[in-house]
């Protein structure tokens, strides 16, 4: 079972530093979601790194900024969701393989390569949250980046830039995770402090003095100035400054560094170093301890990512998590004597606009929490039918209709001849008609003409009989 699994393993791991794209990501589907997940034990180390070689190329071939990301996201996030020895061998081969294969990135694919070390060094700290910064897998996760960058016993003349970026981003990566508890803190930076007096890269040097000891007294002194200015000005807890400067003035930096310039086994080279950020830490020591201020840091540490969800407050006067509605209007509106009559159709622009300034008041009504009843709809519809009423009888006026003409609204209906009941529109709009006609025969040519003004009046007009 074993062995197939094995062959499994090596088969797609030559997939993974094939040329097309869609291979290349079919092989890294069934590698990341299915087949790595599944081992509950470390692979042997030919083929973890056969594994990471693949994986290498396949970031090597990757292209476009937001691939790339995409591929670095996925590659990282595998360390949270390995068992825990997988996890350490898998983190173990990256920072072998990076600094094997160092030497032959070109300067093109050189700032992937650099966002996917930042990236894992980020995960790096994640896994020991995951964890509750247990201090004795901090031990072990602290000892595993030493031991395959900083104190590497392999040639040291291969993947030095891995060693270099790793110390200018690792008190950048482990600032959001800030505050943590002193022994944590003492355990994550003593790499940093062994190495300067073991290291004999010079340039490494000046990267873990410029990437950490640097930093570390810049912040320490702007804390410093900032409790000394008396502005009543306070600084956030999440702030760099807060954060990182406490831990500049409380971890003793000066007696640590002193102690390893002094060591019979520190590289000669080296002392000038170290004695001199022991001047300037042990400096800014005492200007703390002169202050009168106290620098702590906390013992319990609080999850500031978990934030407080706010409850939420039902809408509405009642509070009972009931739906408002919007309020429909009556079709059928009440009028005088009881009857009822059906709401008409707008047609004309005027009365659209009426309309559409009633349904906007309705809307107000209903998103301010309030319902409209039936008295206030019915006096609506009063309103707009006098409306109507008064623009029919100002049409018939112009026109020279006579005074005995009978209203729109006091007639509803009509009955012909044969009983039936007929529209009074229709009716309403013959009889207007003839009585047109017969009076633009009298009329002269100027009054024949006002007389087919009017008509075309009524006909508009008629349109809002009921």
């Amino acid at each position: 079972m074993e062995e197939h699994a094995s062959h499994v393993g090596r088969s797609l791991v030559k997939q993974l530093a094939c040329c097309k794209r869609t291979t290349r990501d079919k092989s890294l589907r069934l590698l990341l979601k299915s087949w790595l997940p599944s081992q509950s034990q470390p692979l042997s180390d030919d083929d973890a790194k056969k594994l990471w070689k693949g994986l290498f190329y396949c970031m090597w071939h990757s292209d476009k900024p937001l691939v790339q990301s995409d591929l670095v996201d996925r590659l990282s996030s595998l360390l949270l969701s390995l068992h825990l020895s997988v996890s350490l061998q898998y983190f173990s081969t990256f920072l072998l393989t990076m600094r094997r294969e160092w030497s032959g990135i070109d300067a093109l694919r050189l700032d992937k390569f650099y966002l996917l070390i930042r990236r894992f060094v980020s995960k790096f700290f994640s896994l020991m949250k995951t964890n509750s910064w247990d201090l004795q897998l901090v031990h072990r996760l602290i000892n595993v980046l030493d031991e395959n960058t900083l104190s590497s016993l392999e040639n040291k003349s291969h993947g030095n830039g891995v060693n270099y970026h790793i110390a200018t981003v690792f008190l950048e990566e482990l600032r959001p995770f800030l505050p943590l508890k002193q022994e944590v803190l003492e355990v994550l930076l003593k790499p940093f402090v062994s190495a300067m007096g073991k290291v004999q890269d010079k340039v490494l040097v000046g990267k873990i003095r410029s990437g950490v000891f640097d930093l570390l007294l810049k912040t320490g002194k702007s804390l410093l100035e900032v409790k000394k200015s008396g502005d009543g000005v306070e600084v956030d807890s999440r702030d760099e400054v807060l954060l990182i400067g406490t831990v500049a003035l409380v971890m003793g930096f000066s007696g640590r560094l002193y102690e390893v310039g002094s060591s019979a086994q520190c590289i000669q080279g080296n002392r000038k170093v170290l004695f001199a950020l022991h001047s300037e830490f042990l400096k800014l020591e005492r200007e703390a301890a002169n202050s009168g201020f106290e620098f702590v840091i906390p013992d319990v540490v609080v999850d500031h990512d978990e934030e407080e969800v706010p409850e939420l407050v039902p809408l509405g006067p009642a509070g009972n998590g009931e739906v408002l509605k919007k309020c429909e209007k009556d079709k059928n509106v009440p009028v005088e004597g009881g009857k009822s009559k059906k709401k008409k159709k707008k047609n004309k622009k005027g009365d659209a606009a009426a309309a559409q300034d009633s349904s906007d008041k309705e809307n107000v009504a209903s998103e301010n929490g309030g319902n409209l009843n039936d008295e206030s709809a019915v006096l609506l519809n009063e309103t707009m039918i006098a409306n109507l009423q008064r623009q029919f009888e100002k049409v018939a006026e112009e026109a020279g209709l006579d005074d005995g003409v009978a209203s729109a609204c006091d007639s509803p209906q009509a009955v012909s001849a044969s009983g039936r009941t007929l529209s009074k529109k229709r009716k309403r709009t013959k009889s207007l008609k003839g009585k047109v006609s017969q009076d633009s025969a009298e009329l002269d040519g100027e009054e024949s003409a006002v007389a087919k003004g009017g008509e075309k009046s009524k006909k508009k007009g008629s349109r809002y009989v009921l």
